[in-house]
C-alpha cells in the first residue's frame, strides 16, 4: 500500500472512530484501526466487537494495499505533524509502515490483518432515510437523560420507536425522561429496539450535515449509512441492548393540575446562579406563588443564595425542589423563547415541553424537602 492525503483529512477520521470505539477493548488487536485501499478511496475500519465504523475518504492512491496499525499511535504521529501533506506505504521487507510528512519519517510497526475482526454484513430488512438534521436533533435532545449506571445497561441506551412515519426517541435514568420525535417516511411494522447511547453519539457527532441518513435495523444489530460532500462517507453499526425498556408513555401523567408559562432563559440564568454554591446534589427549591417564582438554595457548610423572577401565574402555592444539573438540562434541551412547566403537586413528576409543540418533553421528578 502507498497512498498519498492531507494531515488533517486523515486525522479527523482516525480519531472520529478511535473515540467511538470503547477504551476497554478485550484483545489487543482492536486497539488497531485498518487502512485498506479501493476504488480511489481509503476506507478505515474500527470496532470494539460491539460498535464497528468504516469510514471512507478520497486519498491519491499510488499502490493498492490494507494495514492494521495502533491507533492512538497513529493519532499522536498525525498530531505531531503540522497540516501538510503526508504519504504512506507499507513496507513489506519490515511489515512497518512508513509516514512522512515533509522532513518527518515515522516506521510503525503493524498488527497481523488475520486477528483482525471481519467487518459484519448487512441484510437489509427494515431500512429507511431520514434528514441527517433531524436525527442529530433527536438524538442530542434526549441523551442527556440516558444512565451512565452499567448495572442497569438498559438505561444507558435510547429507545427508537417506529411507527406510521413517524419516528420517537426517549430515554431515561429514572430521575428524568426525554422524549423527542419527527416524522420520517416508512412504510414497515412497527419497531421499538434500544440502542446504545455511546453510538447514537457518534452518529450525532459525525461531520456530515445535510442530507440524509440510511437506517436499517435487524434482529439484533442497528447500522447508520451516512453520505456527505467530497465522497465522504461513513457506515456504523452497532449491536442492539436486549432487555425490557421501561414502558415510558405510563411514566408520562396524563392531566396537570398547574400550567407554568415562563422565559425559558430567565428562568435559566436565575438556576445557574442561584445553584453556583450547589454541592452534593443539594436540591434547589422552588416557591411558586402569585406573580413570581423564587429560587433558592441553602447549604449549611457553604450559605444560601436566593432570586425570584416574574411569572403569569395566580394559584394556590407550590413549593417543589429538583436536582439542579437535571433541572438546567431540561431547560437547556427545551431550547424555545417560552416553556410550560406542568405541575400535578410537588412530588408528583413534573413536564417541561415548548409552548410550541409536543414534540420534545422533558420530565423530571421532583425531590422531597426536609
Amino acid at each position: 500500500m502507498k497512498i498519498q492525503t492531507t494531515r488533517d483529512t486523515l486525522l479527523d477520521k482516525v480519531l472520529y472512530i478511535s473515540r467511538a470505539m470503547s477504551p476497554k477493548v478485550s484483545n489487543f488487536i482492536l486497539s488497531g484501526i485498518m487502512l485498506e485501499t479501493a476504488d480511489s478511496l481509503l476506507n478505515i475500519y474500527g470496532t470494539d466487537l460491539e460498535t464497528s465504523i468504516k469510514s471512507s475518504t478520497k486519498v491519491n492512491i499510488e499502490r493498492e494495499g490494507r494495514v492494521v496499525v495502533p491507533s492512538k499511535i497513529l493519532v499522536n504521529v498525525l498530531k505531531s505533524f503540522p497540516e501538510s501533506k503526508i504519504d504512506l506505504e507499507l513496507l513489506n521487507d519490515t511489515n512497518e509502515l512508513l509516514v512522512k510528512c515533509q522532513k518527518a519519517n515515522f516506521k510503525l510497526n503493524t498488527f497481523s490483518l488475520e486477528e483482525f475482526p471481519q467487518f459484519p454484513s448487512i441484510s437489509k430488512k427494515n431500512s429507511f432515510s431520514i434528514r441527517t438534521d433531524d436525527l442529530k436533533f433527536l438524538i442530542s435532545k434526549v441523551q442527556k437523560a440516558c444512565s451512565t449506571d452499567e448495572s442497569r445497561v438498559i438505561l444507558t441506551g435510547i429507545l427508537l420507536n417506529l411507527d406510521k412515519d413517524l419516528i420517537k426517541m426517549a430515554a431515561t435514568d429514572s430521575y428524568r425522561l426525554g422524549v423527542a420525535q419527527s416524522k420520517v417516511k416508512y412504510e414497515g411494522e412497527p419497531i421499538m429496539v434500544v440502542v446504545p447511547s455511546r453510538v447514537l453519539d457518534t452518529v450525532a457527532k459525525s461531520e456530515l450535515s445535510g442530507g440524509e441518513i440510511e437506517i436499517n435495523i435487524e434482529e439484533n444489530q442497528i447500522s447508520f449509512s451516512m453520505t456527505g460532500e467530497k465522497e465522504l462517507s461513513t457506515l456504523i453499526i452497532s449491536r442492539l441492548l436486549s432487555g425490557k425498556f421501561p414502558d415510558y408513555e405510563k411514566l408520562i401523567p396524563q392531566s396537570f393540575n398547574h400550567n407554568i408559562v415562563v422565559k425559558r432563559e430567565e428562568m435559566l440564568e436565575v438556576i445557574k446562579r442561584t445553584a453556583s454554591i450547589s454541592q452534593d446534589n443539594i436540591p434547589v427549591r422552588l416557591d411558586i406563588e402569585k406573580g413570581k417564582i423564587t429560587v433558592s438554595m441553602n447549604i449549611r457548610e457553604v450559605g444560601s443564595s436566593s432570586e425570584d423572577f416574574e411569572v403569569s401565574y395566580g394559584e394556590e402555592k407550590i413549593q417543589i425542589a429538583f436536582n439542579p444539573d437535571f433541572l438546567i438540562d431540561g431547560l437547556n434541551v427545551i431550547n424555545e423563547d417560552k416553556i410550560i412547566l406542568s405541575i400535578v403537586e410537588p412530588l408528583k413528576p413534573v413536564m417541561m415541553r415548548s409552548e410550541k409543540t409536543d414534540d420534545l418533553l422533558y420530565i423530571l421528578m421532583p425531590i422531597r424537602i426536609s
